[in-house]
């Protein structure tokens, strides 16, 4: 096929979605036929003076739709169907009385998945198969109940290399998921402490683990510098929960007088700290913030980390490092518990990590998401809004959205859902409307597009006054 002949209306529907309307209907009356090649973006870009962006999410929205496919290195292709199978297809829909085009389509994006590109699928297929072929004597036994001895040497040597931590291999644990490691250590501590410290507003999948164990849960405010010492400090709890290198939800980072402050605590009372390092590795401005548990020989200190982000979501892998002086509490309780996490998948990775793809998958992510956010600034920038403001951009995969007080929240969260846009509220905090925004798994052609609807849907949104 030479190219399209596309004129294109002056009006509020956006050029992508006329192109895309203009193929589709040529597909549709039989003009393009199944197997016939499409122009190349490249060609399609000269030949309409559009952008490049503008073509691939007319392209997508097809693949989506199930008009065209893509195959690698070849381009895109008409998929052939007969005329009783378009009643299958969504429909994009012109509204001329508000001259919006709403695209009515099951969840477009799923904005807190993992990018494709970042993750290695070919050199995670060779150490599962490397375990499969050398180590099937090892899979015929359930395992330690701490996880594989030969990972939590890996990890051990990659918290102290990467974060600065202090430990043996014998004080990693591993579990499949953060959650299902606070319920280790809620069941460690039940018979001892009544109460659990969170910082606030925070982790409240975590907090959920240790009300269910019956603890009472103390909310201490943030600060910006970190948690309100003086208000934990009267709240006489023995065990704080905080996420010193990038808190969740601000991504504020805690600073180095008030983490002294924090292991004095710690020390005087004889009391433990949770720390969540989930996403500490990727910042993108500056150097990672070396972990909590570092500067104090790893006392008082529950380091707990996650591979789910750093690698993929479907790998369930988290684990925590205990404190020796805790070691022979966490013993008693351990022979109640089984160990969570394949073996298969434990091996695996201890294979990944040891022959350097872990390393390389680091970098890897590092320049992708560094990309990503970067790309997410701009889009904001680009689409600037009064009814919505970017904070805690400078690190991790997550933002935070602050929206105008005319905008109904729950709504938008409601109607982001639906387009998998996943917006989370920040229930109690001070400033207000105020939602975590993950955008990992944002195709980088698409997130002007993302942020676009973020603003459309606000304003479509507003609260009755």
């Amino acid at each position: 096929m030479i190219g399209f002949v596309v004129d294109f209306k002056v009006n509020s529907i956006p050029k992508y979605i006329q192109l895309y309307d203009y193929i589709k209907k040529e597909i549709e009356g039989g003009n393009l036929e199944n197997g016939e090649k499409l122009p190349s973006v490249r060609a399609v870009t000269k030949t309409l003076s559009i952008s490049k962006a503008t073509v691939e999410n007319a392209y997508n929205q097809l693949v989506l739709e199930g008009y065209i496919e893509s195959k690698v290195k070849s381009g895109y292709y008409v998929l052939g169907f007969n005329a009783s199978e378009l009643g299958h297809f969504k429909r994009v829909q012109i509204t001329q009385s508000n001259r919006e085009a709403i695209i009515e389509i099951e969840k477009p994006f799923n904005t807190d998945g993992t990018e494709e590109s970042a993750f290695n699928f070919i050199e995670w297929k060779k150490a599962v198969n490397r375990v499969l072929e050398y180590e099937k004597k090892a899979l015929l036994s359930y395992g330690d109940a701490k996880g594989e001895y030969c990972l939590r040497q890996e990890i051990a040597s990659f918290v102290h290399q990467s974060r600065g931590g202090v430990c043996k291999p014998e004080q990693v644990v591993i579990g499949a998921g953060i959650q299902y490691l606070f319920g280790l250590i809620a069941s460690t501590f039940k018979n001892e402490y009544g109460s659990i410290a969170f910082e606030y507003p925070g982790f409240s999948k975590g907090m959920v683990i240790f009300e269910d164990y019956g603890y009472e849960m103390v909310k201490i405010p943030l600060e910006k510098d970190g948690i309100d010492m003086k208000t934990l400090e009267k709240s006489q709890a023995n065990i704080v929960y905080v996420s010193p290198s990038h808190q969740y939800p601000t991504g504020n980072v805690m600073a180095i007088k008030k983490r002294l402050q924090l292991l004095d605590w710690a020390k005087k009372n004889n009391a433990y700290i949770i720390e969540d390092d989930y996403d500490s590795l990727l910042r993108y401005e500056g150097y990672p913030v070396p972990a909590l548990q570092g500067l104090n020989e790893g006392e008082n200190v529950i380091y707990v980390g996650s591979f789910s982000k750093l690698l993929i979501p479907a790998l369930r892998i988290s684990f925590m490092i205990l404190p020796e002086s805790l070691m022979a509490k966490f013993e008693m309780v351990l022979p109640r518990y089984s160990q969570s996490v394949s073996k298969i998948e434990q091996l695996a990775l201890e294979n990944f990590m040891r022959e350097g793809a872990f390393e390389r998958h680091i970098r890897r992510i590092k320049k992708i998401y560094g990309r990503k956010n970067a790309l997410l600034i701009d889009a904001f920038k680009r689409n600037e809004s009064p009814l919505v403001a970017l904070i805690g951009k400078g690190s991790g995969l997550h933002v935070t959205l602050s929206f105008d007080a005319s905008v109904n929240i729950r709504k938008v969260i409601d109607a982001g859902q639906a387009l998998g846009i996943i917006l989370e509220e920040i229930a109690g905090y001070k400033q207000g409307n105020i939602v975590v925004f993950s955008y990992s798994g944002v195709p980088d052609h698409v997130m002007d597009h993302v942020v676009s609807e973020i603003i459309r849907i606000a304003d479509k949104n507003l609260r009755v006054k």
